[in-house]
């Protein structure tokens, strides 16, 4: 989460996920208020990274009682 700004083409290499979904997946969390864009760089605010970690941590833990 740490490296979760950047331009479409930066984000794809990062995960391996094509340009194209990568594309329509920020457009599509920049129209819902998670991500920002500014000229053609995405990211998210420590809020938003924040949460973001929390579940992810919370989706890790999920076999606990």
């Amino acid at each position: 989460m740490a490296n979760a700004n950047g331009t479409v083409k930066e984000m794809a290499e990062k995960t391996g996920i094509k340009e194209e979904a990568v594309y329509h997946l920020l457009e599509f969390l920049t129209i819902a208020g998670i991500v920002k864009k500014e000229n053609d760089r995405y990211s998210i605010d420590k809020t938003m990274r924040t949460i973001a970690q929390l579940l992810i941590d919370f989706k890790d833990g999920d076999d606990v009682n």
